[in-house]
């Protein structure tokens, strides 16, 4: 259907272009193609980025639990189970990179600068919906935009026989844990919410809870009612509705996601933990370390450090803001500097590090999901232990989770 209406748009474009309605003309080609392009120009990988990894070391790789706490890969219109020339995940890549659990997250609003004023038209992803012909909801409703990436994942699983597991609980992933040890290929999928825009209505925890979100940022570029963006208009903290609904979070099993928040956000989240307020430790699912890069978009080592105390993981991530330059030396430069803080601070850091690709987040990466092999090739070649390197590259993830999940489906 998306084929049929893209190819009546293009044709009635090309009209108004040869009839001499060239404005007309060209908005109908850009709602056309305009997706579609900045889906390959964005979600990109450096390019000459790529490595060879020896052969010993792809065996061990191989052996490897491997977890990437977040990427938005049903945010984009594909066929996620073929490889893909664009983009950055489906799933022959991420069996070639040899993924364990991907962390599919589910953004919903993007506006980029504090300059607009706030709405529809200055919201990035109005423009998205409309230039892939989404259905004209989700032009203008975050809630509709959100059960469209929904019905995508589902889909996605649907479609892979088995391939993809969604993970709910704990038990959940002790079977997937226990299928990969006995020679199985299957691949677990968690669902994260990236920025609380949505939660309002019907669609409060329960419904979280009951699509299966196991993981919820509270802001992401933009302000929401329960706190402040790090990018946002007041960078302040949790509001008090924002304190109930991490309550109301915690005691569903949902863990608290901190990317992209305020550093009085931050604040907030670890007092509250602190006072005994919330059981679950908070993430930070993809981010970089400003003692390492010092930008806007990563958290400070104090940050790291109060995070990895409350017994919360922080996922290094591979787009180029958030390190030093576009490469995977890049990445482990800020893999080991996190490590060194956090030992500084009397902590076990290696126990406290993870990755978050933002794999499909409209960034160019150092990898896509087939390459994770290089990251384990780096760190060998660092003098990273073998051992550690199974703790960053999944075993970390898969023990926070297998802990602070619920051991059950909650109803």
């Amino acid at each position: 259907m998306f084929r049929v209406a893209q190819s009546v748009v293009l044709l009635a474009g090309a009209y108004l272009l040869m009839s001499g309605r060239p404005l007309f003309g060209s908005f109908l080609l850009f709602c056309a193609l305009g997706h579609w392009f900045l889906d390959r120009c964005m979600n990109r990988k450096v390019k000459g980025s790529d490595r060879n990894p020896r052969e010993e070391i792809s065996d061990f790789h191989r052996g490897l639990f491997v977890a990437d706490l977040h990427a938005d890969v049903c945010l984009w219109r594909r066929d996620h189970m073929k490889k893909n020339k664009r983009g950055h995940v489906d799933l022959p890549r991420l069996i070639e990179g040899n993924v364990s659990l991907q962390f599919v997250t589910v953004p919903t609003k993007l506006v980029l600068t504090r300059r607009l004023p706030r709405f529809f038209l200055t919201d990035l992803f109005f423009w998205s919906a409309m230039m892939s012909l989404q259905r004209i909801r989700t032009w203008f409703f975050v809630s509709a935009r959100a059960e469209l990436q929904l019905e995508r994942v589902s889909s996605w699983i649907e479609n892979s026989r088995g391939s993809l597991k969604l993970i709910r609980n704990s038990n959940d992933l002790k079977i997937l844990s226990e299928e990969q040890s006995a020679g199985g290929q299957g691949i677990g999928i968690m669902l994260g919410l990236e920025g609380a825009h949505v939660l309002q209505g019907r669609f409060n925890v329960s419904w979280l809870v009951e699509q299966g979100f196991r993981v919820v940022g509270i802001t992401h570029f933009n302000d929401t009612r329960f706190g402040d963006s790090a990018h946002g208009w007041r960078r302040a903290g949790l509001t008090l509705a924002g304190k109930d609904l991490l309550k109301d979070l915690d005691k569903n099993g949902i863990i608290i996601d901190l990317a992209h928040c305020s550093e009085q956000l931050i604040s907030d989240v670890i007092d509250m933990y602190d006072q005994g307020h919330l059981t679950r430790p908070p993430i930070v699912s993809h981010t970089g370390i400003k003692g390492s890069h010092n930008h806007r978009r990563n958290i400070s080592d104090e940050q790291a450090i109060a995070v990895a105390r409350a017994g919360g993981l922080i996922g290094v991530t591979f787009f180029r803001p958030a390190l030093s330059h576009n490469s995977v030396e890049a990445v482990r430069e800020a893999v080991l500097y996190l490590i060194k803080i956090l030992n500084g601070a009397g902590l076990e850091g290696v126990r406290h590090v993870a990755f978050g690709s933002d794999f499909d987040g409209a960034v160019r990466t150092v990898i896509d999901s087939s390459g994770w092999s290089q990251i384990t090739e780096v760190l060998i070649e660092s003098g990273v232990p073998e051992e550690d390197i199974q703790l960053l590259m999944g075993e970390n993830v898969r023990r926070f989770f297998a802990e602070h999940l619920p051991k059950c489906l909650i109803t």
